[in-house]
């Protein structure tokens, strides 16, 4: 009995530490993820870029990005279109509107457990994947006080 209890100790243990190790941790979008409930790498830089008003490495990542930064980039500059703080132009349309409906995987997380690869498609037609809407109006009020 106490090899099995063993057994089973151990498993839970190792996957909770090991348990978010579904991807590159440098590419992985998530607002609130390991154990910490941080944002990942990707989202910090991307806040980062809002914050400064970089608006032009944001759109720079729509074409250069790895799939999470293509993502973000997305909804930064949308919003920010849709709130008369940017204009984008007809290229980045035509960009945004591919990275839509693209199969591109990209890794995402939430909280202690949720790991996935999932499409950018799949991505965007949840209205508010993981929690990305929270985040975009959170970081533009941010901008604002």
């Amino acid at each position: 009995m106490r090899p099995l209890l063993f057994f089973i100790l151990l498993t839970l243990i190792a996957s909770s530490v090991f348990g978010q190790d579904n991807g590159d941790k440098n590419k992985t979008v998530g607002f609130n993820c390991y154990r910490t409930g941080h944002p990942t790498k990707t989202v910090e830089e991307v806040t980062d870029l809002l914050l400064k008003n970089n608006y032009k490495a944001i759109s720079d990542l729509l074409k250069n990005g790895h799939g999470g930064e293509k993502f973000l980039a997305t909804i930064s500059l949308e919003k920010l279109a849709a709130l008369g703080q940017y204009q984008l132009s007809d290229d980045e349309k035509r960009l945004i509107s591919k990275i839509k409906t693209s199969g591109r995987k990209v890794s995402v997380c939430d909280g202690c457990t949720y790991v996935d690869k999932v499409s950018l498609k799949q991505m965007f037609s949840d209205e508010n994947f993981l929690g990305a809407n929270w985040w975009i109006e959170k970081i533009l009020n941010a901008d604002k006080q």
